[in-house]
């Protein structure tokens, strides 16, 4: 009988937004209705576990209503059992566990917090898996959670031995100072786990390909959340067979996309271009940061804009920089902008002439046009 997971992490309900005031609403609710496509697919492929690890809320103070909406959803899972575990950001104290007291208080005898560094049975909920979890009990932490694991005797009776941890993965997520509960490859196969279901790594999903011996997995976010984030909003459905052979495949579940590009314009051909290429409806919940360069005769470059501002009814969110665009300086400008034979004529005139003087005539003329001011 083989097992059949969900995999995600890093939903980050709460988050706010601030810095996109102007879509802060859509972003908001955009990671619930995530949460809810998460668990539509466990459903759709009937899956046994839905597996959250780490992060399901982006701080300890998350609104009641908030925490309240998260538990009803997952809810929702037609499967065996949700497991949450409590990840850097919504980490588990001593002595304040209100987060936690109320989701559990609204989720359900099927939704299980794994909050204690410990092995979970499952056989409760008709499964043949024990849940090693490593939840996080700080924000930040130079030590890892799964130190226990390796020494841990694993009972031949139980078919999968599963661990849940949420940190850094070395040489895959970003932790130059290691204080995100770092954890290497090496060290979590020497658990002897068949299975590790992790969290933390917002930015991309791993493995990039999945290989016979793939055995550590983060989901990414279901919902992109930042101009850092190198994915669509993704989760992993598993699947371990009576061998325990594992099938891995990538879902895409998210709405909005954040995405950079560079364009490099020299005409009104290469500004229609641009504005065709993201005013179809592909891109209407995409947030784009757009670095333009390059020169421009003057009326395209007068307009341009003009023109950079008609996108932004195309585009969920819009940020152009085309502070490296220049006017394109001609003879025809020299002569409408500058007395003939002028010092300032003069001058552009004879690095215009110049094969090589593309640069120093715009350097020229800016420094002339500010004089002029």
């Amino acid at each position: 009988m083989s097992l059949r997971i969900l995999l995600t992490a890093d939903v980050h309900l709460g988050l706010k937004f601030s810095n996109y005031p102007q879509v802060q609403k859509e972003l908001t609710e955009a990671r619930f209705e995530a949460l809810k496509k998460v668990v539509n697919a466990g459903n759709e492929r009937q899956c046994d576990i839905l597996v959250v690890a780490g992060d399901l809320f982006d701080h300890l103070r998350v609104s009641d209503r908030d925490v309240v909406e998260a538990a009803q959803i997952l809810c929702g899972f037609q499967g065996k059992i949700v497991t949450v575990l409590p990840g850097n950001h919504d980490f588990i104290i001593r002595d304040e566990r209100k987060l936690w007291h109320k989701f559990k208080t609204n989720a359900g005898d099927r939704v299980l917090v794994l909050e204690e560094s410990k092995v979970y049975n499952l056989e409760q909920y008709d499964l043949n898996v024990n849940v090693y979890a490593a939840p996080c009990d700080a924000k930040h932490s130079g030590t890892n959670c799964i130190g226990w694991i390796k020494n841990e005797p694993k009972d031949s009776s139980i078919k999968y031995h599963i661990g849940i941890a949420h940190g850094s993965l070395l040489g895959v997520s970003p932790d130059p100072d290691k204080k995100f509960f770092p954890m290497s490859e090496e060290e979590l196969s020497k658990t002897g786990l068949d299975l590790w279901l992790m969290g933390h790594t917002d930015r991309l999903q791993y493995p990039v390909q999945v290989g016979p011996l793939s055995r550590i997995f983060y989901p990414g976010t279901p919902e992109p959340n930042g101009f850092d984030c190198n994915h669509d909003g993704r989760v992993w459905i598993l699947e371990l067979n009576d061998e325990k052979d594992l099938n891995a495949t990538s879902l895409k579940v998210g709405t909005y996309r954040f995405l950079h590009d560079e364009f490099n314009v020299s005409s009104g051909i290469d500004i229609q271009r641009l504005v065709e290429k993201y005013s179809t409806q592909e891109y209407a919940t995409t947030l784009l940061k757009l670095k333009l360069r390059g020169h421009l005769p003057k009326e395209e470059f007068d307009s341009l804009r003009h023109l950079t501002e008609n996108l932004k009814k195309y585009l969920c969110y819009l940020e152009v920089d085309d502070s490296d665009v220049r006017q394109e300086i001609t003879y025809e400008t020299i002569d409408r902008e500058f007395t003939k034979d002028s010092f300032p004529h003069q001058l552009l005139n004879l690095l215009a002439n110049e094969s090589d003087g593309n640069e120093a005539l715009q350097i020229a003329y800016e420094i002339i046009q500010e004089v002029r001011k």
